[in-house]
């Protein structure tokens, strides 16, 4: 399974969203949803912030393990790197590899940008909510165009 995270900022209103979006091996969308958190975090804390809200999400929905693809490099590496940096960030980089720890088969890998575009307008609508919206083997309308282009098949 595939999961495909990604977060958009408003640091004029201290607020992130997080969109998900997990695929079975063909590239259907099994689930799919889009959160608001109010906090002004810093892009990579957000990136790192959606990783893990993208493997709880997952473990919610029973589509484990998954390979979580991320378009922040620089937040791949430190997950993948044994040295936890002594920082905000390392708190949450922490409870990613607890939770890869204990889900054997569960991974994080860099992704480019142009692989995740339903995940950030997923992302985007999170910005808009007060609440987490969650779909089941389907995603909202406003993203529907970008799910295809996105499909391994046809990248």
């Amino acid at each position: 399974m595939s999961t495909i995270i990604d977060d958009a900022l408003d640091l004029i209103h201290g607020k992130v969203g997080v969109g998900i979006i997990i695929r079975n091996h063909l590239g259907e969308v099994l689930a799919s949803c889009a959160q608001p958190i109010l906090a002004a975090l810093s892009p990579a804390l957000a990136e790192a912030t959606a990783i893990l809200r993208g493997f709880i999400f997952a473990s919610e929905s029973g589509i484990l393990p998954c390979t979580m693809e991320s378009d922040a490099q620089v937040v791949v590496k430190l997950i993948n790197n044994d040295n936890v940096p002594l920082s905000d960030i390392g708190i949450i980089i922490k409870d990613i590899t607890s939770f890869m720890d204990a889900h054997p088969g569960c991974k994080v890998v860099f992704a480019p940008r142009q692989a995740n575009s339903a995940a950030h307008g997923l992302a985007k609508l999170g910005l808009s909510l007060d609440n987490a919206l969650f779909w089941i083997e389907e995603t909202p309308s406003c993203v529907a165009p970008f799910v295809l282009g996105d499909c391994p098949a046809q990248l």
